[in-house]
Order: C-alpha cells, then structure tokens, then sequence
C-alpha cells in the first residue's frame, strides 16, 4: 500500500501509520472534550493530561506486547524494536496497559474512574477504526494469504510494507476497522442509552473488543500459534478479556442491587 506519505529529509518520512493514529487521536479528543458528561466529571486540562497519559502507556504496552508476539523477528535486529514509526502495535498490549496505569492518575485527581471509563469507551473504538486504516497502509497486522480472485484481496508491492510482497492477503486490517466502527455503533446508540451503572459502558466494549479479536484472528498472517496448532498468543489474551468482562459486568451489575457504590 503506502506506508510513506511524504519525505522531509534524508531518512526522515511522514509514514501513513503515524498520521492516520494521529487522526484518530484527534477525533477521540475533539469528541470526547465536547462530551456534555465530560464536563460534569473532569476539567479539560486533567482530561487532556490523562490523554497524554493513556497515550503513552497505550504506546508502551502496545510496543512490548507486539514484540513479545513477534519475538524471533526482533531478535535478527532488536534495534528496530525502538521504530515505533513503522507500524508494529498490539491493541491489546495497550489496552491492558492503559487500564493497569491510567486509574491511578485518575484517583490522585479524585476524578471518578469508572464514569470516566465509561464516557472514553465511547469513543476508544472509532479512534481504533482509523488507527487500523494507519496499519493497512503500512502492511502491519496483515492477513494471511488468500486466492486471487477473492474479492477483497489485496497485495502489497512497497518494499517499505510490514506484509508480504506480491501475495494475495485477507485485508485483516481493514476487517478490525469494521468491527471496532461497529463497536462504535453499538456503544454509541445503545450501550450509552442503556448502561445502569458505572462500569457497564467499559466492560461491554472490553468484551466485544476480546470478541472481534478472537475471530478476525483466524485471518491474521501473522498470528504467533501457540496452543492446539491454531490458536493464537493474541487469541488466548482475547478469551481472558472477554472472561474478565463478563465476571466484571455480573459483579458491578450485584453490586448495583445490593445499593453499595463501587
């Protein structure tokens, strides 16, 4: 596809994966600032220092967990495990780090985590619907590979590309990008109309998150198979969250009733 957009100087690139992970970091902010809700729990400078908090943990646990994934690769030339501008993240190295790191910022701020969760997951699946169109561009998380006459198949000819050159290969980026939109959709126009208590919002988008994970997985290229010859290191971390979930849903949802606040 094309993983470069435009050239500065020298080495130096404006890559595809960057700016479209900027865009969607743009959007996320701009939508979730204009929240009516956010207003009621957290002033926009603590919203905005959260953000950049979330964003590096994201980064980090994002990083590690895709090189942990991908372990022999780095190991030929570990230096590139620093260039993070290629492309090369786990959604969900980030999004375990995120939820490890970010709460206790919000504590030290008394900013209510839950609620705040809540209001951020909203918006958390768009801003990975056009993060993954950053991957698709740079051959990151491609799909194994396919017929040429599938439909939707798509070969990568840049040298530059993370994914096989001239093979046909499931868009599996492109398939995330679907199911985190239509994870948008459902948050968006019924979790958030329908959620009764504070948790609710989070833990429904965590479980459809594992969900689409687990399945589009199976397309994956690059899935490092661990367990039974075809499930993956990602898909067993998936199964978990989606565990972790339900048991969190049933718990705040027993907590509700019982009248205790959580």
């Amino acid at each position: 596809m094309y993983p470069r957009i435009l050239h500065i100087y020298g080495p130096l690139w404006i890559n595809s994966y960057g700016v479209m992970i900027a865009l969607g970091v743009l959007v996320f902010a701009v939508l979730t600032l204009h929240n009516p809700i956010r207003k009621k729990i957290i002033d926009p400078a603590t919203f905005f220092d959260s953000l950049f908090i979330g964003l590096l943990g994201g980064i980090v646990g994002g990083r590690l967990l895709y090189v942990l994934e991908s372990y022999s690769a780095f190991m030929q030339n570990p230096i590139e495990i620093f260039y993070l501008w290629d492309g090369g993240f786990s959604l969900l190295g980030s999004i375990i780090t995120i939820l490890l790191t970010l709460p206790f910022y919000l504590k030290s701020k008394k900013v209510p985590v839950l609620p705040f969760l809540d209001l951020i997951t909203i918006y958390v699946p768009l801003l990975q619907s056009i993060s993954r169109i950053g991957c698709f561009l740079a051959g990151c998380c491609y799909g194994m590979q396919t017929c040429d006459n599938f439909i939707f198949a798509v070969h990568y000819k840049c040298p530059q590309c993370l994914a096989p050159l001239n093979t046909p290969l499931h868009p599996t980026q492109l398939y995330s990008s679907f199911a985190s939109f239509m994870i948008f959709i459902i948050l968006q126009f019924w979790a958030s109309k329908k959620a009764k208590f504070s948790g609710q919002i989070l833990f429904t988008y965590l479980f459809l998150e594992g969900f689409a994970r687990f399945f589009v997985d199976f397309w994956r290229g690059d899935r490092n198979i661990i367990l039974f010859n075809f499930i993956s290191f990602a898909q067993i971390i998936a199964i978990f969250i989606c565990i972790f979930a339900v048991f969190a849903i049933i718990y705040l949802r027993l907590i509700k009733k019982s009248g205790k606040n959580c």
